[in-house]
């Protein structure tokens, strides 16, 4: 799916060690700006599509200074944050927001018939048939992804096709680094699906993807027990913090588990040379971009209700 989902880089891009420097200087860019921001607030007119706009730039530039091999050792973790861009052009086509769409794909790493199913197709349902052809992974072909937009919208769309690609990196060969990373992302998701499906009452042990460190028959047993005292011991086996899941709100829960995924993605970026250093700062734009869409929607929150939302 990775093949399918990225363009191509001709280009070789720049010798590592020459990247690396560069990549720990516009690490400290992206601090300072941060704490800029947390004191001053967000500029003017700033909105949810320029925020991932500006994460999508920077993202684009990180792609194409690498060379080849680490770029493809990269490109599942790349993947992963465009389906995001995917979902949010679909959003903006269907509110008829066809500059945004543009915008957006200024700056994308999305594959050729991606953005042309985006940028030409006539409504919705035609892009979503397209892409669900063109990204159609081995165990769920064109017709469960455009089922499930059928049944749930872009939402649902957008669970499944996070889903098939997760279960598709637990299955693909990746770079150590990166297969510890798609293994806490995994978590993480499989973690937040279990507390919505404890919360909500709601029963579907396919919702739950492989490729984690807990084993998904952990999630499917807490599911059908509605057992919330196991899933409070889950995400302390996670996070290595008490965090009573059913008594907090669901964004809490997921700042502390983005928070532990952070850390581990930072010991990885101290233990692993050029491939962590770049998934550490990949990962740290993203949540930069995070912080700032909590920052632009919850900045009238009380400092110590923002604080739990932001992930350091």
């Amino acid at each position: 799916m990775t093949i399918a989902l990225l363009r191509d880089v001709a280009a070789d891009g720049y010798p590592t060690d020459y990247l690396l420097a560069r990549v720990r200087a516009r690490r400290a860019t992206v601090a300072a700006q941060w704490l800029a921001q947390r004191e001053r607030g967000l500029p003017q007119g700033i909105s949810d599509d320029s925020i991932w706009e500006g994460f999508l730039r920077e993202l684009g530039w990180l792609r194409t200074q690498m060379n080849r091999r680490v770029r493809q050792d990269l490109d599942p973790v790349f993947g992963l944050f465009e389906l995001k861009t995917l979902v949010l052009c679909l959003r903006d086509k269907a509110a008829l927001r066809d500059a945004e769409v543009e915008r957006l794909l200024a700056h994308s790493q999305l594959a050729a018939v991606l953005r042309h199913a985006l940028q030409h197709e006539h409504d919705v349902a035609a892009a979503v048939a397209l892409i669900a052809t063109a990204l159609a992974v081995e165990d769920a072909g064109p017709a469960a992804l455009q089922s499930a937009y059928a049944d749930a919208g872009l939402k649902g769309f957008e669970a499944r096709l996070t889903r098939h690609y997760l279960a598709c990196m637990a299955e693909a060969r990746l770079h150590p680094v990166v297969r510890r990373f798609f293994a806490a992302f995994a978590d993480l998701r499989n973690l937040m699906t279990l507390y919505k499906h404890l919360r909500w009452g709601i029963a579907d042990a396919t919702a739950f993807v492989p490729g984690g460190t807990i084993a998904t028959s952990h999630m499917t047993q807490a599911e059908a027990s509605r057992d919330a005292a196991e899933l409070d011991r889950l995400v302390r086996s996670i996070a290595g913090r008490s965090a009573p899941p059913l008594a907090t709100a669901e964004g809490s829960l997921e700042t502390v588990l983005l928070g532990s995924l952070s850390r581990e993605v930072r010991r990885l970026g101290e233990q692993d040379g050029a491939v962590g250093t770049f998934l550490d700062y990949a990962w740290r734009v993203y949540i930069h971009a995070r912080n700032q869409s909590i920052l632009l929607h919850a900045g009238d929150l009380g400092p110590a209700t923002l604080e739990k939302e932001l992930v350091a």
